[in-house]
């Protein structure tokens, strides 16, 4: 029987470059991490996240180099400063290794549900068990050290209902019924998300060498701040319990542990997931003032990411993706 042996589709291509470039990113980030946690039960944890990164680059490299594909340049050496000192408090540590997670797994089950070949579904499915140890490992030492900041408790159903009145769907003006719990569950991962991102941005805005890119984490931090107590007046005009402040320790450090070249990525990374997470929101929220205010903050996140991507341009620090190829271009240099 004759082996058939395609080519990497467009969707395979597209998500292995993806993750080749944010794990070389990740591997910046979590490498000052380690050397500056000061829990030393935190590092196993680190080290396994680190690793992880190490294998899908060392793995995606061999399958690129394989298939003719050329790598993408991402970050290394030259975007982390080890010797920096400490920007972020451990806590942080945790809670971006607990999103990082959250992100990954999201990731990589779409990555594998949409690859064809066997040898790419094997990779994506390595990943996702990987990013799923350390999504529980992690989990786990949260609750230990009492810092895992759990989704908004509602009251058990006590009976089935069905509805009735189309008023349920809401409206922009009046008397509203109370959240879904699906809906509460939207506003709590939001929340949780902008306060990972405004945290970061703000310890961002602060070690930045350019006044511009300063200015760029500052006004994102502002925006994160904003959505943080939009969604907490959603859940308390109900009162509905919701997800506690968290720890948001920045040191007075104001060395440069990466590059604003990273920082950037990073910050446009972290607008793509809550776009991402607004458009699950609106599909889940059945409530028209709900959906409304997502609506809003997926166009204000999207026009801030364009401003990211434009700043990146401008220093020539914007990797292109693979894309199809140019016809009209290419028709053009016959003429």
């Amino acid at each position: 029987m004759e082996h058939h042996n395609p080519k990497i589709t467009s969707a395979e291509i597209s998500m292995l470059w993806s993750t080749y470039v944010g794990d070389s990113m990740a591997i910046c980030i979590l490498s000052h991490f380690l050397q500056t946690t000061e829990d030393q039960d935190i590092n196993p944890i680190i080290e396994f996240a680190l690793e992880s990164a190490h294998d899908h680059l060392h793995l995606i490299s061999e399958l690129f180099t394989k298939e003719g594909i050329p790598l993408p340049n991402g970050f290394g050496k030259q975007d982390v400063n080890l010797q920096a000192k400490k920007l972020f408090s451990d806590v942080t540590y945790m809670r971006y290794l607990h999103h990082m997670g959250r992100t990954g797994l999201n990731t990589y089950s779409l990555a594998k549900s949409i690859s064809s070949r066997e040898d790419v579904r094997y990779l994506f499915k390595r990943f996702y068990d990987q990013t799923e140890t350390l999504y529980d490992r992690n989990t786990k030492m949260m609750q230990e050290k009492g810092v895992f900041i759990r989704s908004p408790y509602i009251s058990y159903p006590d009976k089935v209902e069905y509805i009735t009145d189309k008023s349920f769907l809401g409206g922009l003006l009046g008397h509203r019924r109370p959240l879904l719990a699906m809906e509460i569950a939207h506003c709590g991962v939001n929340i949780e998300v902008s306060n990972v991102a405004k945290t970061m941005l703000l310890g961002f805005s602060q070690v930045a060498q350019s006044k511009k890119i300063s200015d760029y984490f500052k006004e994102g931090y502002d925006l994160g701040k904003k959505m943080v107590e939009d969604f907490m007046i959603k859940l308390k005009e109900d009162d509905n319990s919701y997800p506690s402040t968290w720890d948001s320790t920045i040191t007075a450090s104001t060395e440069a542990p990466f590059s604003d070249k990273l920082m950037l990525f990073h910050t446009n990374t972290q607008s793509a997931i809550g776009i991402g997470d607004f458009g699950l929101a609106i599909a889940a929220s059945l409530r028209k003032d709900l959906a409304l205010l997502y609506e809003k903050y997926l166009l204000k996140v999207g026009a801030y990411a364009e401003d990211g991507a434009k700043i990146m341009i401008d220093h020539g620090w914007f990797e292109k993706p693979p894309q199809s190829i140019d016809r009209e271009a290419i028709r053009n240099q016959n003429k």
